[in-house]
């Protein structure tokens, strides 16, 4: 083996052996010099500003001095000879004593050799003269005899095999063909520190990003968290400072702010305001006008390496820019002066150079996270004085040692740096995420959505809590129940989105009448409760309620509508009324109970003899429901004659319910605690069995044509059942439809007009009449009447009792009786006690009359004796001999 693939083998194997480039490359250059038998060989490294450092070197130096560590401006190799290098990966030989030069190029070749492609390696020589600068140059160093072999990295020129002799000299093809092996060996050494530098980089990385999702889901408080994710990237990064600024949202309005060492000056001023700046004019900077270095600095390899992909055109592509990590120097900002603001901030600090990366989730801007470092000082020993001008006049002191001391330079920050950074906002991000989309599910569960004050849940966790802070002081607390009267006409008058909005505008209103330490919540669909903690008088107590209650009096606009509601307001205190959340809540109840039976838009204090009506209530609650059981309740019946012939066209069924110790229990009474419980639907089912069970026993007795009419309560009205529950209450007992009339309020017909046109179409199909009880009293208009298919229109008893003595009441009569005539309906006036009223009536052609002078409820039994007594048969019907005795028209 010749001493030459000794060289080779030697330099192979070290490559393979050693990790180290810096090794590789001194070993390298070593057996070059002892083999050639030069008096330097060096290794030249460029530098991302274009100058060169020689960073190996074997030298004789008897014969030339020591280049090592030393700084080659870029001048000294032009731009376009390192063009030339990189892209025809030149070799140039220069004979000093000769003046001339040899370029040669190293192409890739293909010969067709039984049809096989073969690369054939060759170079193309070409002689020419050298530059006297050149000439000059090399005379200056000492050097007779020079050859520059070019090493590339990743297609782009890295650095330069540089060979110098004292003395001219030749260089032999095998010398040559050694040397470019040997650089493309070097190629493959730089290659592999560099993707093992990689490696160890991306090592590094995924352990730092590792570690930050450890921390994020450690069991500790989130600023603590926050803290620690700071502070482990400011370290690993080798930054002087960071900075976490998180934005604020509905659940949290504040921003947070965390920092580590090294922070802009006067950063107080105002919600990083310099990272708001950056947000908005920065990105400018990025995508249209960013710093333009030297013409050395953008042939740099490393330099291109650095730079940001330029975006495609579009909106999105903007937008994706806007959302990757940047970095920036004090010095472009002083550059673009499109900041002064913060380079005030900056400047008197050591900050130098900052990296920001935006936490951004679905174009949502969560917040910032940026790093800082300070400045540094560098010391460069350039090889003779940086200034063009005097090279060319005092060549022999160009290498002359000139030593260069920068100070506070900026640090730069690496692409590798930038990905890191983006990685570890993208952990933040989620993890900022991952915390608001917990926070914003407590804040629902403990909040209401409409007004966005917390629901009973969370009121009576604060109860508790202040109840115990409580017993250590001799303060008061008190509970308040605030209950909007009549909202369900508000609704109705108004719809959905009206009765919402007042909602909203009365939490509102309630709120800013509180004091700071008073606690607001909706409890319920209009219904609001209030905690009052730290009062110390009645007349504290009674000034709070006042003014709640005159906030409440004042109107509110909704829909470009002046609305004036009314309140009722119950409040009890503790400690005397209890110690509790539950017992002050429920006491607190009791009180707008209270308040609501003493009139509208009142207040009451807790009375302690109230209690007794609630246990009275519960009592006969559990009583009702064993009268279902136990057959206590019964129907009792009130005739409906025809007025103008006396006829008996029909009886209403009442319910009556005889207590076995209270006695006669009024319907008034019972019926709204059945509706409240929902015992309604089990009585309303008994009600219509019971009246068909009734009509037919009569119609066994011989009364084919008596019609019952049955009430139902707006419970009962909208099931979804009710028409098969009528189907078999008339199946069950044989009764034709057209004997049974259901009876329903104008008010509960209006609560869901298509409902209630759907549910009544579908009784009239089965043949079952319909009757609109208590017209004229609710809130219908002439235009949803004419959509109900209804045969009996039934004048409320309210009218009826003044037809004597009010005109307004005998006209809505008139008006109600001509109304039904129009429409093709009955209309039976109701409260019927007087003959002058029975006059009336039959003068404005009423129809059909009902009340005690006919006839009071009466049982099944009764109703037979009434029959018996009063009345007479007429073929198949029913004449009552007091009305019938009246001249017929």
């Amino acid at each position: 083996m010749s001493d030459y693939e000794n060289l080779l083998y030697r330099i192979t194997s070290r490559i393979r052996q050693s990790l180290d480039l810096e090794d590789v490359l001194e070993a390298a250059v070593e057996e070059v010099h002892r083999l050639l038998q030069v008096d330097r060989v060096k290794m030249y490294r460029f530098e991302p500003d274009g100058s060169g450092e020689v960073i190996a070197e074997a030298v004789n130096l008897e014969a030339l001095p020591s280049l090592r560590q030393l700084r080659f401006p870029a001048a000294d190799i032009p731009l376009e000879a390192r063009a030339k290098f990189e892209s025809a990966r030149l070799r140039v030989i220069v004979d000093v004593a000769g003046q001339r030069k040899a370029t040669s190029a190293r192409e890739e070749s293909y010969q067709l050799q039984r049809r096989e492609a073969v690369p054939t390696d060759y170079y193309q020589v070409d002689y020419s003269p050298v530059d006297p600068c050149h000439v000059e140059y090399l005379t200056a160093m000492g050097v007779a005899a020079s050859l520059v072999i070019p090493v590339l990295h990743l297609g782009r020129l890295w650095g330069l095999v540089v060979v110098h002799h004292s003395q001219s000299r030749r260089f032999s093809e095998r010398e040559l063909q050694l040397l470019q092996l040997l650089a493309d060996q070097l190629e493959i050494a730089i290659a592999q520190s560099f993707l093992l530098s990689q490696a160890r980089q991306q090592a590094a990385h995924e352990a730092l990003l590792s570690r930050v999702s450890q921390i994020l889901h450690y069991p500790l408080a989130l600023p603590t968290l926050r803290q620690q994710v700071l502070e482990t990237l400011v370290e690993a990064l080798n930054a002087s400072g960071g900075r976490l600024h998180l934005l604020g949202d509905r659940i949290t309005p504040h921003d947070q702010t965390y920092t580590v060492g090294d922070q802009p000056q006067n950063d107080q001023l105002g919600d990083d305001l310099w990272e708001v700046l950056l947000q908005e004019q920065v990105f400018e900077l990025q995508e249209t006008s960013a710093p333009v270095p030297s013409n050395a600095q953008t042939n740099s390899w490393l330099w291109k390496e650095m730079q940001p992909q330029v975006a495609p055109e579009g909106e999105d592509s903007v937008n994706r820019l806007k959302h990757q990590p940047f970095s920036l120097t004090l010095t472009e900002l002083k550059q673009q002066g499109c900041w002064p603001d913060l380079c005030e901030r900056l400047e008197p600090t050591p900050i130098r150079s900052l990296l920001v990366a935006p936490l951004v989730f679905q174009e949502q801007c969560l917040g910032y996270l940026t790093l800082f470092r300070r400045g540094i000082s560098v010391d460069i020993q350039w090889a003779g004085q940086c200034s063009s001008n005097q090279r060319l006049q005092f060549p022999k002191l160009s290498f002359q040692l000139w030593r260069e001391l920068r100070q506070d330079q900026p640090q730069p920050w690496s692409p590798e740096e930038l990905k890191l950074m983006q990685a570890v906002g993208l952990h933040l991000s989620m993890s900022v995420l991952q915390r608001r989309v917990e926070a914003m599910v407590r804040y629902q569960s403990s909040h209401d959505t409409l007004t966005g004050l917390p629901n009973r849940l969370l009121f009576m966790e604060r109860l508790t809590l202040a109840l115990m802070e409580a017993d250590q002081s001799n303060e008061m607390i008190g509970v308040a129940t605030l209950d909007m009267n009549r909202f369900r006409r508000i609704n109705e008058s108004l719809g959905q989105d009206g009765g919402d909005d007042l909602l909203r505008q009365v939490a509102q209103r309630l709120q800013n009448n509180l004091r700071p330490q008073d606690f607001l919540s909706r409890w319920g669909s209009d219904e609001f409760t209030l905690m009052m903690p730290g009062l110390h008088s009645a007349e504290e107590v009674l000034a709070l309620i006042e003014s709640t209650m005159a906030q409440m009096s004042e109107p509110f606009a909704v829909n470009g509508q002046e609305i004036f509601i009314t309140s009722s307001l119950g409040m009890a205190l503790a400690p005397y009324d209890g110690d509790d959340a539950e017992a002050l809540i429920r006491c607190a109840g009791v009180a707008v109970q209270q308040a609501q039976q003493g009139g509208l838009h009142t207040y009451q204090l807790y009375q302690r003899e109230a209690v007794q009506n609630s246990l009275e209530s519960l009592t006969l609650e559990s009583d009702l429901r064993r009268a279902l059981v136990q057959e206590q309740l019964e129907l009792y019946y009130q005739p409906q004659i025809e007025i103008a012939t006396g006829r008996l066209v029909g009886l209403e069924a009442l319910i009556r319910w005889h207590h076995p110790v209270l006695g006669f229990v009024s319907p008034g009474e019972f019926i709204p605690l059945a509706e409240e419980t929902g015992l309604i639907h089990e009585i309303g089912r008994w009600a219509l069995q019971a009246a068909c069970r009734q009509q037919q026993s009569w119609r066994a007795s011989g009364f084919a044509r008596l019609r019952v009419c049955v009430n139902l309560s707006p419970k009962q009205f909208y099931r979804a059942d009710l028409p098969q529950i009528v189907w078999e209450a008339l199946n069950a007992f044989e009764v034709p439809p057209s004997c049974l009339e259901l009876e329903i309020t104008e008010s509960a017909a209006m609560q869901d007009m298509d409902s209630a046109i759907r549910v009544l179409w579908q009784l009239r199909q089965m043949g079952v009449r319909i009757a609109l009880d208590d017209f004229g009293t609710g809130y219908s208009s002439l235009t949803a009447i004419k959509h109900f298919p209804l045969d009996t229109l039934k004048l409320d008893k309210a009218f009826t009792q003044d037809l004597m003595d009010n005109p307004g009441d005998a006209a809505i009569a008139q008006t109600i009786v001509a109304l039904g005539q129009g429409l093709g309906l009955t209309v039976l006036a109701e409260g019927v006690e007087t003959e002058s009223q029975l006059e009336v009536l039959r003068q404005l052609k009423c129809h059909c009359a009902q009340g005690y002078l006919l006839s009071r409820p009466l049982t099944a039994q009764g109703i037979l004796r009434f029959i018996e007594e009063h009345c007479f048969p007429a073929g198949e019907t029913i004449h009552c001999m007091s009305i019938a005795s009246y001249p017929l028209s």
